[in-house]
């Protein structure tokens, strides 16, 4: 969408919501998410995200440092501490005391002490708990709950006390909960109950449902609408292509270029806006505009990058790299900047600890210079930092500056170190702003989170959902916030069509008098009563299915690799094969290198025990996976299984896996510890649980039932309308005659269905029937009638399968998807073998020009796991709900070309109702043949080696 601005009330009612029922005694609360003293973490602590190292720099450390000036003050000799003052003697320019006496000569300038490196970085002790009961009471006038928790890895019960705006938290009986903060003893008592905290305004944090990780926009995008960030986790809907969408993309792809290179000179900058715009030419296409005016556009646009280069990247910060503090009050000097390192880009980060998840721009080392007030001097602090690119013109808008917090908390658990703030860089006003991140406003959005949580597992908590609650309407709790009912703002709202439809149909809402009565009227007028039930039964079904993948991705830090291997869901105790030769993968036009950067392979680790076959779990090749290391850094990287043997796996991954690098890290979650590096790292490699699928079969869904949506498909599927057929001989027979002579009677009749259909006909057949080689000859017969053809199936084998039997067609054929899933032998088809297009007129041509386009589509597991689900009727297929209700448009395909009549008998007799035929007489009496009767001969040699009555081994290995 184009940026907004906003107003100074938009400002005050976006505080107002964050900051919901604070009163003025939070005013002054210092910006740390714990203030208490920082204790030691237990050894118990659920994993963290991955922390990097970083880099040194001019500063000549890792963390952060501070130069200040030491004020005057009185001491006495209990207070002097006589080592701290000696530390670093030896560097001390005694020459330079010489300048202190009295005399007329200038004194000579001193050279600054060396400062003591900054504490190092300890993570808030997270206890991971399951709420037992919940007591509400009051204390001091002052409204409290009292939850009574059991640790989630013991029986150890404790008691948490919350106060303040944390009363409002939806917590129930049995939630997961993560409690950050250090518990301390209660007072003796009857109760077993021996370790309490209390939750405050001040003090202390309560993450609700962690394992549900929420991304930062969404909790940014909350205090506008609660409902519109759970509609868009439900609903992935593809958002509409606008230019403003397509400059921001292709800006950021630009500056991450530069930042990687550290090249900005300006000739450069503007090879990598073409760069970036040839790979972008389908967006282009979108928009219609040409390459030219996309190039003016972007250049105009980045204009402010060689200026931002010689302003802020930099050792030190240089006097004009002013860093923008919206909040703060100048009175002396601002900040200053500057950066000195890249760390990373497009950084993917998960946090069970805080229940947050987040792809960060880039993450840069970032140098900051702070007046001391009343002083000349300035103090100087270094660190990782989030560094977001913003490509419109508002300045530190409201949503923008709530994720760039959040994003800090990221930042601090991966690296380990403390970030007090992150930076906005906005391209077209070339300013950066800084974005501390205070205790308030990160209280207002984690109690925004938990409340966003706890709506997102009322849908879960009704596990098992029968049909008869589904047609019966069973009342069940709201899992939506109700609507803001603000006609301008919802008018405006790319989540409208889906908000209107789940008010509709899942809510049963009835409006004839609100603001936005006209609009709901407008959205939902059309649908009947049977659209509303399907919808609501099939969006309920899909819910059940996506608890399971809930269950799964959860997997991930909760459960010890050993254990999720027993489950076939993960490969454990893996080491890089450094003697692996890393070859570049052919990337593909459409982008898919951000999946595929680095190729690496895994091996099994040299251990006493045995290790099973990495074939025998449920992990193949194409399946989404994440690498991590044993037992505290967590994705490290994503990608896919490119080859699976029994001992080793290939991966084609997003970011780069580097041992030492994860070594030096792994010192660092150390600090205060023994060290006990291993020689080896250890990796565990899990399957990636997609839950963004699950939102796109949603969005598939509620399009049939849009206003502006696929109204034809509605009445098919939805309404079962029959399907048309016409009634044309004369092309038929002609068809079938120069194509399909080679089919069988029912093959034949199977196309002649497929070609006078005018809305859908169905085919058919078990494993072996020759639908492989009927789908192959329709596609022949229609491309010679001018039709166009989409193949699509739900695995790239099956579309592949059938493209192997077109290897001799005189037409064009665009083979989409990851050339890594894509069989070899079809490579040629797809894009990446054509001549990369240099205009948007080529690139059409390419897309354009094949008759025949191949790809596969999102479907769920033809497996349903869930139970619930199964009941519902959620195993019933599209193709099983047409055929049942018209019959006469399928035909059965009845002859087999994989049994012989023998093996036929047993399928054909109790499933069949003997209707199987073989294919021909050779199918019927085909027998296996041994290519080789040596060995089977040579036990025949000795007269005492068969029965009497006959060899058994010669009969049953008898080719028949």
């Amino acid at each position: 969408m184009p940026p907004t601005s906003h107003s100074a009330k938009d400002e005050d009612d976006f505080m107002a919501g964050l900051l919901g029922d604070l009163d003025d005694s939070f005013s002054n609360v210092v910006p740390s998410l714990n203030p208490s003293p920082v204790k030691p973490a237990p050894a118990s602590r659920p994993p963290i995200t991955p922390q990097k190292q970083v880099p040194k720099i001019l500063l000549k450390h890792t963390q952060l440092r501070t130069i200040v000036p030491s004020p005057s003050k009185v001491f006495s000799a209990g207070d002097v501490d006589i080592s701290a003052l000696l530390e670093g003697a030896e560097d001390w320019d005694w020459d330079d005391m010489n300048s202190d006496l009295p005399t007329p000569k200038k004194a000579s300038p001193r050279k600054p002490n060396k400062t003591p490196q900054a504490p190092p970085y300890i993570p808030e002790t997270c206890t991971r708990c399951i709420v037992e009961s919940i007591a509400e009471s009051e204390k001091g006038g002052y409204y409290q709950k009292i939850l009574v928790v059991k640790l989630d890895r013991n029986e150890e019960r404790r008691s948490v006390v919350l106060r303040d705006d944390w009363v409002a938290t939806d917590v129930r009986i049995g939630d997961i909960v993560n409690i950050l903060g250090e518990f301390t003893l209660v007072s003796p008592s009857s109760s077993s109950v021996t370790l309490s905290i209390t939750i405050t305004s001040k003090s202390n944090l309560l993450v609700l449902h962690p394992d549900l990780l929420l991304t930062a926009t969404t909790l940014a995008n909350a205090p506008e609408c609660r409902r519109k960030p759970l509609l868009q986790n439900l609903v992935r809907t593809t958002s509409e292509t606008t230019p403003s969408l397509v400059w921001g993309n292709m800006l950021h792809e630009v500056m991450q270029a530069c930042f990687t290179a550290s090249r900005w000179e300006k000739q450069w900058i503007d090879e990598r806006i073409r760069e970036v715009i040839l790979r972008g030419l389908n967006e282009l296409i979108k928009i219609d505009i040409g390459i030219e005016q996309a190039a003016r556009e972007l250049s105009a646009r980045a204009q402010g990058l060689v200026e931002f280069s010689k302003r802020y990247l930099s050792d030190v910060p240089k006097p004009d790299a002013i860093l923008t503090n919206t909040r703060a009050v100048y009175k002396e000097s601002p900040a200053l900047l500057a950066i000195s390192q890249l760390l990373d880009i497009e950084e993917d980060i998960l946090s069970p600890t805080y229940g947050l998840k987040g792809k960060l721009d880039a993450t840069v080392y970032a140098v900051i210079s702070d007046p001391v007030p009343g002083s000349s001097q300035r103090n100087l602090t270094g660190g990782p930092v989030p560094f977001e690119i913003k490509t419109g013109r508002t300045v530190a808008a409201m949503e923008h500056r709530a994720q760039t917090m959040l994003y800090t908390i990221l930042t601090a658990e991966r690296y380990g170190v403390q970030v007090p703030a992150g930076l906005l860089y906005y391209t077209q006003t070339t300013e950066v702003v800084r974005v501390p991140a205070t205790r308030n406003e990160l209280r207002g959005l984690f109690t925004s989170r938990n409340e966003m949580a706890a709506y997102m597992m009322r849908r879960n908590r009704k596990v098992h959902l029968s049909q008869t609650d589904m047609e019966d309407g069973c009342t069940r709790e709201p899992f939506l916030p109700p609507i803001i009912d603000n006609e301008r703002t919802c008018k405006r709202c790319f989540a409208l069509d889906a908000c209107m439809l789940y008010r509709k149909a899942v809510e049963n809402v009835i409006d004839t008098t609100s603001s936005i009565a006209d609009i709901y009227e407008m959205k939902t007028g059309h649908l009947t009563p049977a659209h509303t039930t399907f919808f609501k039964q099939w969006e309920a079904l899909v819910s059940l299915e996506e608890q399971d993948l809930i269950r799964f991705r959860k997997e991930l830090w909760t459960m010890g690799a050993a254990e999720r291997e027993t489950k076939g869901r993960c490969f454990g105790s893996m080491l890089l094969d450094i003697s692996f030769h890393r070859q570049a993968p052919q990337v593909p036009v459409s982008g898919d290198s951000k999946i595929h950067r680095f190729t690496y392979r895994f091996i099994r680790a040299d251990t006493a025990g045995f290790l099973p076959s990495l074939l025998n779990g449920s992990m193949n090749s194409g399946d989404p996976v994440t690498v991590s290391v044993e037992p505290n850094l967590l994705a490290l990287a994503r990608g896919f299984i490119v080859e699976l043997t029994p001992d080793a796996v290939v991966i084609g991954v997003d970011h780069e896996v580097n041992p030492q690098t994860i070594r030096t890290r792994l010192r660092g979650l150390q600090r205060g510890q023994t060290p006990s590096i291993p020689s080896q790292v250890i990796f565990r490699i899990d399957k990636d649980e997609l839950l963004s699928g699950m939102g796109r079969i949603r969005n598939n869904l509620a399009q049939l039932f849009y206003a502006d949506g696929d109204k034809r498909r509605l009445e098919l599927v939805v309404d079962l309308r029959t399907p048309v057929f016409k009634d044309d001989a004369l092309s038929v027979s002609s068809s079938i005659k120069k194509y399909g002579a080679h089919l069988n009677p029912n093959q034949r009749l199977a196309m002649e269905k497929v070609i006078t259909a005018q809305d859908y006909a169905l085919i058919l057949g078990m494993p072996g029937m020759g639908k492989t080689v009927v789908i192959a000859t329709i596609i022949k017969a229609l491309v010679a009638m001018g039709k166009t053809i989409l193949l699509t199936s739900y695995t790239h084998s099956a579309v592949d399968t059938i493209l192997s039997k077109l290897t001799d067609a005189d037409f064009g054929i665009l083979r989409l998807g990851n050339l890594d899933k894509i069989h070899p032998d079809v490579h040629k088809l797809t894009l990446a073998n054509r001549r990369t297009a240099m205009t948007i007129e080529q690139l059409q041509h390419q897309l354009m020009t094949p008759p025949v386009v191949a790809t596969t589509c999102l479907s769920i597991d033809q497996c349903v796991k869930n139970k619930a689900a199964r009941e519902g009727g959620l195993d019933v297929s599209l193709f099983r709900r047409l055929s049942d209700a018209h019959p006469h448009a399928v035909v059965d395909l009845t002859h087999q070309y994989r049994m012989n009549e023998d093996i036929m008998v047993l399928s054909n007799k109790l499933i069949y109702g003997d209707r199987l035929r073989c294919g021909s007489e050779k199918v019927a009496h085909q027998s296996l043949e041994l290519p080789d009767r040596t060995f089977l001969d040579s036990l025949h040699e000795s007269i005492a080696s068969c029965h009497p009555d006959g060899c058994w081994l010669e009969k049953l290995m008898a080719e028949r």
